[in-house]
């Protein structure tokens, strides 16, 4: 039985997140030209978004042109905080996704800014036999952070929907007890004609090994887990044990001497469930060496946003015991006319200032942004608070080239809920 999956590393997405909301600077001005300091926003990949606008200080955001694979605009001399917006083009990967993304930063924070849309015309097929490690029934393909699941111990696997380019792949040998072994094939071209990789046959040279970990300030009535993620400098990021069940844990998964690179690195997400909310954190090892890692103080009170098409957040500043900017964010999502409508709001604590809440900025008057919810939709919603390095303003459900780069120490308070639009 074959089952394709598209893992979009929830925790990873939900910590790499960085969004912070607030009001500094004031006035705005055409893109390019004038005297000041300009942003540039870089866009890696083959797609280009299909919409892209610009803010200065608290000012109205303005459409804006991407010249090649990039847009530039000026922040005025005596302003720091600005916005900047992009739009993905609608892609299929199950449902059709229309995914935009708003950053509100300051020149403090960055002038450069790395973005991606996706490209998912690539297709891949690889065969394998994992019959020789003791206890696997299935295994994955991962290409990104994308997978797919085939039951069976030997045959071939196929993965379709992915990003195009030059990736590394890995075959992973599942069973009851999670994963048991990982072989990684190198600088795969991925085309949207699918290329057949030969994967030989697993030997017990390419099974796990572990690793120490734990966990710190674990809040009170509360089990803490984690899960390791294994990623590559070719792309690719697999997680090697999880989701989080609540048991306790003292090591990690790791990846055998034979497959392992320089450049490489293990990034252990870990965290709890409280009521109304769940704190989580991420650290990151070079090496198969042992990590502590601590979690965040949770929230006294959790504020749920009011019913809104655009709604406010209240940013959450405190509680974090890691050094390194901190950001809240936002993911906002509804559906309509067979759309799912991804927006993706990230706030800066400089961009905040004094400030205590941000809201979502409304773009549907601009080219090409996401429509304003209708009234009467059900509308989900997420507030990320993240501390810690690095800075990112990638949410990962878009494209790799987001994937979190070595050394990680992040902290993170996250609520959701839903709410109809009135």
């Amino acid at each position: 039985m074959y089952e394709a999956t598209r893992r979009a590393l929830a925790l990873i997405g939900a910590l790499g997140l960085a969004t912070l909301s607030g009001c500094a600077g004031s006035g705005g001005m055409s893109g390019g030209g004038g005297t000041g300091t300009t942003v540039t926003a870089s866009f890696t990949g083959a797609t280009m978004p299909s919409g892209v606008a610009y803010q200065v200080g608290t000012g109205k955001f303005q459409q804006l042109t991407v010249s090649g694979a990039s847009a530039s605009f000026t922040v005025p001399s005596g302003s720091s905080a600005y916005g900047f917006a992009y739009v993905c083009p609608t892609f299929a990967a199950g449902n059709s996704y229309s995914n935009e993304t708003i950053i509100q930063a300051t020149t403090t924070d960055t002038t450069s800014l790395s973005m991606a849309c996706p490209s998912l015309s690539g297709s891949v097929n690889a065969t394998f036999d994992v019959s020789a490690i003791p206890g696997a029934t299935s295994v994955l393909l991962y290409v990104n952070y994308w997978s797919a699941q085939y039951y069976a111990t030997s045959g071939s696997v196929g993965l379709s929907g992915i990003p195009t380019g030059t990736f590394d792949v890995a075959l992973v040998a599942d069973g009851a007890n999670g994963t048991l072994a990982i072989q990684i094939q190198r600088g795969v071209t991925i085309t949207g004609s699918a290329a057949t990789i030969a994967f030989p046959p697993m030997t017990a040279a390419d099974e796990l090994g572990s690793a120490p970990a734990s966990i710190t300030n674990v809040p009170s009535g509360t089990t803490a887990g984690f899960e390791p993620i294994y990623n590559t400098s070719g792309g690719l990021s697999v997680i090697l044990d999880g989701p989080f069940n609540g048991v306790p844990q003292s090591t990690y998964r790791t990846v055998p001497s034979s497959q392992s690179q320089p450049g490489d690195f293990y990034v252990l997400q870990g965290g709890a469930n409280l009521t109304g909310q769940s704190v989580f954190a991420q650290m990151s090892s070079s090496t198969a060496s042992a990590i502590t890692m601590a979690l965040p103080s949770p929230l006294s009170s959790v504020t749920a946003p009011m019913a809104a098409a655009f709604p406010t957040f209240t940013a959450n500043t405190s509680g974090f015991t890691v050094a390194g900017p901190v950001v809240n964010s936002s993911w906002t999502q509804f559906s309509n006319s067979n759309v799912v409508y991804n927006t993706y709001t990230f706030v800066t604590k400089n961009w905040l200032g004094a400030g205590s809440t941000f809201t979502v900025p409304d773009l549907s008057a601009l080219s090409g942004f996401t429509p304003a919810p209708p009234s009467g939709v059900r509308e989900f919603w997420s507030l990320y608070s993240t501390a810690g390095t690095p800075l990112q303003f990638n949410s990962l459900q878009q494209s790799a080239p987001e994937l979190l780069t070595s050394p990680v120490s992040l902290q993170q308070v996250t609520t959701s809920g839903y709410f109809e639009v009135p």
